[in-house]
């Protein structure tokens, strides 16, 4: 009878164990490897707000973090433990030099002068921010006695409208594809996947929200539990008196970015240092998961009509002033036919701006291949899967690196076409190293293509991706 006793007790006991283990634990595929992590690790990609919110909301003077710079470029800095009282965030720190070399110059601006007719902005003064050590933040008595900590992941946009000159928030490209997607950047750069608690603007919201209501979309949809802080809230902030603590802050300024960025004066483009951080290969997984989610919850159908034929989207352009010249446009769509009927690839020629908001991102995160005339349907290029191949098609007399840089940064292939031939990078710069010209054509209805070419770079870039399957969520 003891006998039993015991062996009934070890075989309670080595089931209580195993159940303990399969309900703290998850097994996770990473770059081939299975690795076994605590049930805990399922939240990763959520704000941090979502758990212990209320534990530390007010944190003494007495224990007061330093802050901590932790990645970025000019224009795109990210800090744990950055302060904000009566208007200025404050970098307290003992050590100075662990900040970037460019310093205030490439993290925030100031106003610009309203007489200087090139727009130029300079370095924001210590009525926005400064550089202190706790002495001397003490001694000037620049913080408060308490701080409310700012908990999660922010994300701030400095830029705003001033006079006739947008802050380029309010377009599809300008924002997500480099203010937010620099942001992301530099948090992931750090080794940080955690998505963002509340997105901060300086601008007003006229100038943030875009006619297609793409970026509201995105906020909402893709990033239902962000706080969307407008300026009136910033202004609130700043004349409260109240010191606060920002956990994890990102800051994005187009204009630091123009004055301090390496890349960026050749290019003229802000998000132009970004491809030199270095990020994970799966950086844009918790963005894209999520958009992910939200079109398969809307009856996205993500798998190909036959598993080894290749999905190519073109977006078509023709109901824009940037487009092809009808004759050539139509030979392209033919010849992409041709290759749909031989069973080389399941085609999709769509007007983007017609298709509900979901179906749009359906399209594009189901593509192997996506090619289009350079314009802002080129940004769904950030939802495809990893392992895509896109194409842009420019006028023969110019270029732009806008969704050149995207291309770099989501590891694509890409390609820019000219009438019938690639135009590769090593022919992007002039002798003095600044990026070649758009030409007279750039933005008219008077772009050539060979569609015969057109088809034989499909051929050729479906042709090694037969194999290219779409990944799984991490958890449903």
């Amino acid at each position: 009878m003891s006998m039993q006793c015991n062996r009934l007790t070890a075989f309670l006991l080595l089931g209580f164990g195993i159940t303990l283990f399969l309900t703290h634990t998850v097994i996770e595929q990473t770059t081939g490897q299975s690795s076994i992590q605590h049930i805990s690790k399922l939240s990763k990609y959520l704000p941090s707000k979502t758990a212990n919110r209320w534990a530390d909301l007010y944190v003494a003077e007495a224990n007061f973090p330093e802050t901590t710079y932790m990645s970025g470029v000019a224009g795109f800095n990210y800090f744990h433990n950055l302060y904000f009282a009566n208007g200025t965030f404050l970098i307290v720190t003992s050590d100075p030099t662990t900040l970037p070399s460019y310093g205030i110059n490439g993290i925030l601006s100031g106003l610009q002068d309203p007489t200087d007719k090139w727009h130029n902005h300079w370095a924001a003064e210590e009525d926005r921010i400064m550089i202190v050590s706790p002495t001397e933040a003490k001694e000037r008595m620049l913080l408060g006695k308490a701080a409310i900590r700012k908990s999660g992941v922010s994300m701030m946009f400095n830029d705003i409208r001033e006079g006739s000159q947008s802050s380029f928030l309010n377009h599809y490209y300008h924002f997500i594809g480099e203010m937010f997607l620099g942001l992301w950047r530099v948090v992931t750069a750090a080794g940080e996947i955690e998505l963002p608690s509340r997105l901060i603007y300086k601008a007003l919201s006229p100038d943030w929200r875009d006619h297609a209501g793409i970026t509201t979309w995105f906020q909402q949809a893709v990033l239902p539990e962000a706080e969307i802080e407008e300026a009136t809230i910033y202004e609130d902030r700043r004349k409260s008196g109240v010191t606060f603590l920002f956990d994890k802050i990102a800051i994005a300024d187009r204009w630091a970015a123009h004055r301090a960025g390496q890349e960026v004066k050749f290019w003229n483009k802000a998000n132009a240092d970004l491809p030199s951080l270095a990020v994970p290969l799966t950086w844009m997984n918790p963005l894209r998961d999520q958009i992910k989610r939200l079109a398969l919850a809307e009856g996205c159908e993500m798998n190909r009509k036959n598993s080894k034929v290749p999905i190519v989207l073109y977006i078509n352009r023709q109901l824009t002033t940037r487009r092809l010249i009808d004759e050539d446009e139509e030979e392209l769509v033919d010849e992409m036919e041709k290759l749909a009927n031989e069973g080389v690839i399941e085609f999709y020629n769509e007007f983007m701006e017609k298709l509900p908001r979901v179906d749009q991102f359906c399209l594009a995160m189901k593509s192997d291949v996506m090619f289009a005339v350079h314009g802002n349907g080129l940004s769904h290029q950030l939802w495809m899967k990893p392992g895509s191949a896109v194409m842009e098609i420019m006028p023969v007399t110019g270029f732009a690196r806008d969704y050149a840089i995207l291309g770099e940064m989501m590891n694509h292939e890409y390609y820019a076409i000219h009438h019938n031939e690639t135009f590769p990078v090593e022919k992007w710069r002039k002798e003095n190293g600044y990026g070649v010209d758009q030409g007279p054509d750039f933005h008219s209805s008077r772009i050539t293509i060979d569609g015969k070419f057109m088809a034989g770079m499909v051929r050729k870039l479906v042709s090694t991706r037969i194999n290219l399957v779409e990944p799984p969520l991490p958890w449903k």
